[in-house]
């Protein structure tokens, strides 16, 4: 039995088997890997199991370490994010692998009973509960399910939610800093709970499925850019980039009607979330992590909130690398204007790309930016 580790090649070994992997998209920060101590747990624990005829099921396979790793047992991959599903295509290139089957949430059918289910559990409670409704309505009455999280994030929330839809819940010891949750016996009868909450704002009605950001209420920075954010009259075609619910885009309409309005974000589930909040509405949506799909000048002003954590990692190079695709698909005279956590110091780095940033407002806690192209 050997595992290693190279923070340069990224190639993890166990028991004479050799992957690589790396992190999609790519990040700055080299202190960050492709998987964890609970991904390894999670091999290690089923190395002793034969699976060549077990039917097997993976959510929420960050990069695709999981998916590589068990790949010749033909696994179906639920992942929320579209920049997830790109990570196990591009992963799945470098270790010389056909495609396999990934899928986002909701579009799993129920016509096949798996035998062993993976979950790397979600930093959202309300997302690892819509993932084991999922897993109860498709697993065999035999099945297992193995959830692996490192032991610091721990809440005894998960045994909460566990225990609706499975009798037995056994906890692995402790191995480098993870552990394993092992949920077996399903529960023939469960109490049925929609996987979407409610939300108000400004006597407006906002429908969300689990697990999309700010699922208690509408977050606090994005209501504090929409008390201070105006439209000019000459903006006309607007991106609500990092669009979570749609909240910012459906105000957005209902104050300034002639608008085009384009959505984008990551999250599968948030798009879907979005559409339900914005159907009748002039409004176009891009489950996306990058701003590839739009065309370059084509914007009058992006308006955004946009995330600086990947579950329990803090790496600002995503939005970093968001502002320089924000320029240039910005007409001449366009607006940037973003909330930001204050702590983040964002305005040394906009300085960089545009032409003229102003902070607009700011209290203790969000700093309002305005950037300009001119």
């Amino acid at each position: 039995m050997f595992l290693f580790f190279s923070l340069f090649c990224m190639k993890f070994s166990f028991n004479n088997k050799t992957i690589d992997i790396q992190r999609f998209p790519k990040t700055k920060n080299a202190t960050l890997r492709p998987w964890n101590a609970s991904d390894e747990l999670i091999v290690k624990h089923l190395s002793i199991r034969d699976l060549s005829t077990a039917k097997l099921l993976i959510y929420n396979d960050t990069f695709g370490f999981l998916s590589i790793w068990f790949h010749e047992y033909q696994p179906k991959c639920i992942v929320n994010l579209k920049s997830g599903k790109d990570a196990i295509r591009y992963n799945e290139k470098r270790n010389n692998l056909t495609q396999g089957t990934v899928l986002y949430p909701l579009q799993l059918k129920q016509d096949t009973k798996y035998d062993v289910v993976i979950i790397k559990v979600p930093k959202s409670i309300d997302l690892f509960e819509l993932y084991l409704q999922e897993i109860h309505e498709n697993i065999g009455e035999r099945g297992e399910v193995l959830c692996g999280f490192m032991t610091k994030y721990f809440t005894k929330q998960w045994l909460t939610v566990a225990q609706k839809y499975f009798e037995t819940i056994e906890q692995t010891k402790a191995e480098k800093k993870s552990r394993l949750l092992l949920l077996k016996n399903k529960k023939e009868i469960v109490e049925s709970v929609q996987p979407i909450v409610q939300l108000e704002y400004n006597g407006l009605i906002f429908r969300q499925y689990y697990g999309v950001f700010s699922g208690k209420h509408i977050d606090y920075a994005t209501q504090f850019l929409l008390e201070l954010t105006e439209l000019k009259e000459t903006e006309k075609k607007v991106l609500d980039l990092a669009s979570g619910n749609g909240v910012i885009a459906r105000v957005l309409l209902e104050k300034y009607p002639h608008i085009n309005v384009q959505l984008l974000d990551d999250s599968f589930l948030a798009i879907e979330s979005s559409k339900m909040n914005l159907t009748p509405y002039n409004a176009t949506f891009i489950h996306h992590y990058n701003l590839e799909p739009i065309a370059p000048e084509s914007l009058d002003a992006v308006i955004s909130n946009p995330p600086f954590h990947f579950e329990y990692e803090k790496d600002i190079s995503v939005p970093l690398s968001m502002f320089t695709q924000v320029y240039q698909r910005l007409k001449k005279g366009g607006r940037f204007i973003m909330v930001a956590n204050r702590n983040l110091s964002y305005k040394k780095f906009l300085q960089k790309i545009f032409n003229n940033v102003e902070i607009k407002a700011e209290n203790t806690k969000f700093i309002l930016y305005e950037c300009n192209k001119l």
